[in-house]
């Protein structure tokens, strides 16, 4: 299984079911730091071995602030050839943000089908973005979790150097997957610019196809300190093996780093590392991506740390925001 969604009029193999909707595989695209306002701006699509380990981390679990999580989870099943098994990890990703004590988790899925209320359009996507961020204070971080298909698209404004923007495959009220009905990554950064206020910090975690600047962090100037893990290239796809290989390495990242830190705090920085170790022993087909504006991620907490006991107690029962599994 691929995270991206069928050529029109190919059928799928078994166990390679990918659809491109009305897009061409883009080529990759060259990413360069940039300047951004109120800080820094970079990339790094594999291990680096520049390090700030002689500087202090920027400590999140004593700063008072509130981690407020919106997870996106599709599994498509009412589009023959493009179901997916994203559920399962929305699944995991509960369970990290429980572990971390985390109690504003939004979850939004497509598993009421077609015509209930929350299903996952792109403008019930944006409600959620809109209603999550206006919870947030400074000090917070929001946590952008999507587990799904990704899909490039013609660039329509002339911004992208490769000629196509990324985007959120969200499906329109009747569970179609067209190219209108998707969520552009220009769409979704100028909403999280909108609504989350300034002063909070912006983690996305994007398990999809077609994600290497999904967030678009080298082209929109963000106001925010932000960072982006995605599962693949922008000319990647990401395999979903049972759930997506992206998620699947983040959990068993933080387990092992829970274990060697304990009570103590890691960076955003040593997460992606880890990550990008654990994905590669599941596929040599896809190469996890992280991009960054504002302060290093070497020197930023992660903001789901947990100690490892955490595994040994039941999770907490919370309802979602919608579409619950």
């Amino acid at each position: 299984l691929k995270r991206s969604v069928l050529e029109p009029g190919k059928r799928p193999s078994p166990q390679r079911r990918q659809w491109h909707g009305d897009a061409r595989a883009s080529p990759r695209r060259l990413l360069a730091a940039e300047a951004a306002a109120g800080g820094m701006g970079g990339y790094w699509c594999g291990l680096c071995t520049d390090r700030a380990s002689q500087r202090e981390l920027i400590s999140f679990k004593d700063s008072g602030g509130e981690v407020r999580l919106l997870m996106i989870a599709l599994n498509y099943e009412y589009v023959p050839g493009a179901e997916l098994t994203c559920h399962r990890d929305a699944i995991v990703m509960y369970r990290i943000a429980d572990r971390a004590h985390v109690t504003d988790i939004t979850l939004n899925t497509d598993r009421q089908g077609i015509g209930s209320m929350n299903f996952p359009t792109k403008s019930v996507v944006l409600r959620h973005i809109e209603l999550v961020g206006r919870r947030c204070n400074p000090g917070d971080w929001f946590v952008w979790f999507w587990a799904g298909h990704g899909v490039n698209v013609p660039d329509r404004t002339g911004c992208e150097e490769s000629g196509f923007d990324q985007a959120f495959v969200t499906p329109d009220s009747k569970g179609r997957l067209t190219e209108p009905a998707v969520l552009l990554d220009d769409d979704f950064a100028r909403a999280l610019d909108r609504y989350v206020p300034q002063g909070v910090r912006i983690l996305c975690i994007c398990d999809c196809c077609h994600s290497g600047s999904i967030c678009d962090i080298d082209t929109f100037r963000y106001r925010h300190d932000i960072y982006q893990i995605s599962a693949s290239q922008d000319n990647q796809e990401a395999e979903d093996i049972g759930g997506g290989v992206l998620t699947k390495a983040l959990k068993r990242s933080l387990r092992r780093l829970s274990a060697k830190y304990g009570r103590k705090e890691f960076s955003i920085r040593e997460v992606f590392d880890l990550c990008k170790k654990n994905a590669g022993r599941m596929t040599k087909e896809q190469e996890l991506s992280f991009q960054w504006s504002g302060t290093d991620p070497n020197l930023v907490a992660w903001p789901m740390a947990f100690p490892l006991m955490e595994y040994a107690r039941e999770p907490t029962r919370r309802r979602g925001g919608g579409g619950g599994l």
